[in-house]
């Protein structure tokens, strides 16, 4: 059958903290059906997932075990490689954040940006949320004072930082978000339009001195890269965006599809548009937000002890 041309299919990064459980699959199962999908079309597809491995999380998860964070995110990320497996779940490529390909590819990225200008020097002073790696204004914390998204305690952080410049790019992304379909469910998009672009996109804190399980700042190497830059990148780095380890940029760029849940949409909505805008970088088509598989009403999460194990239900029923 002749090709119908190429196909770019991507989920989120699994964080690499805890274990995975069932809520954890329900993405990774999606995306899959729709790349076995496009193949049975004529599509060339390429499909990516991974885990992001970076992060103040997993630095203290790795110090409560008595292990090193690499050797904390090792075991984690062949759990959930080997979850992928027994699911068949057919990827072709699955990358770790920790890969030294990606590393220097996400150094570089942050450094010119810099020597752009859209990124400068500063000090952060607000509120961080631990589990989430996100920062938040007083003004965007829930009614009890708590991360809007997990609703769990934030933290006072006071430190020295760098930012990126986010106000140059609003109306381009509120453009994006209201005027395009790269958003579904257009709900949602009108949701982060009124939530964060209408009150005046602040700059993004890109950096964190406070701990050391991250990439480093080539240029500054007290600091390491904010998780989520780090993260976003995977998307491009892993195609071989400026790099001599991989020779698919060109054909598979932009991505067709991002597929995320709706607790991380903000990122690849306003933040990796921004960045793409910054590196003069076509975006990806589309952008597809799902929500959760719920439990009484709640997402499931192991704070709240209503989790599934998907190793136990695929050895019970199958894949």
């Amino acid at each position: 059958m002749e090709s119908k041309g190429k196909y770019y299919l991507t989920t989120a990064i699994a964080y690499t903290s805890a274990k995975p459980h069932i809520g954890n699959n329900y993405e990774i199962v999606l995306a899959d059906s729709i790349a076995r999908f496009k193949r049975k079309e004529g599509y060339d597809v390429f499909f990516q997932t991974g885990t992001d491995e970076h992060g103040q999380k997993i630095e203290l998860k790795a110090e409560a075990a008595g292990i090193t964070p690499k050797e904390h995110v090792d075991k984690i990320a062949g759990v959930i490689r080997g979850l992928c497996d027994l699911l068949n779940i057919s990827y072709d490529k699955f990358i770790r954040t920790t890969d030294e390909d990606h590393e220097k590819q996400v150094q570089k990225i942050f450094k010119r940006l810099y020597d752009q200008g859209d990124i400068y020097k500063g000090a952060y002073e607000g509120m961080y949320c631990t589990p989430c790696e996100s920062f938040w204004t007083e003004s965007q914390l829930d009614e009890n004072g708590c991360c809007p998204e997990c609703h769990r305690e934030v933290v006072e952080a006071k430190e020295e930082a760098y930012f990126m410049k986010m106000a140059p790019f609003a109306e381009r992304i509120e453009k994006l978000l209201l005027e395009t379909d790269y958003l579904q469910p257009k709900t949602r998009a009108v949701e982060l339009v009124n939530n964060f672009i209408k009150p005046g996109l602040e700059d993004l804190c890109v950096s964190r001195t406070s701990f050391t399980w991250g990439i480093p700042v080539t240029f500054d190497p007290k600091h390491v890269v904010y998780v989520w830059v780090d993260a976003l990148s995977n998307y491009i780095s892993a195609l071989g965006y400026e790099n001599n380890a991989y020779h698919d940029f060109d054909k598979y760029w932009p991505a067709d599809v991002h597929m995320v849940a709706k607790d991380i949409m903000r990122f690849h909505a306003i933040v990796w548009p921004a960045m793409l805008m910054a590196l003069d970088l076509p975006l990806p088509k589309h952008l597809a937000v799902h929500g959760w598989i719920t439990f009484n009403g709640q997402k499931m999460s192991k704070s709240l002890g209503n989790v599934v194990d998907p190793f136990l239900l695929a050895d019970r029923y199958g894949a």
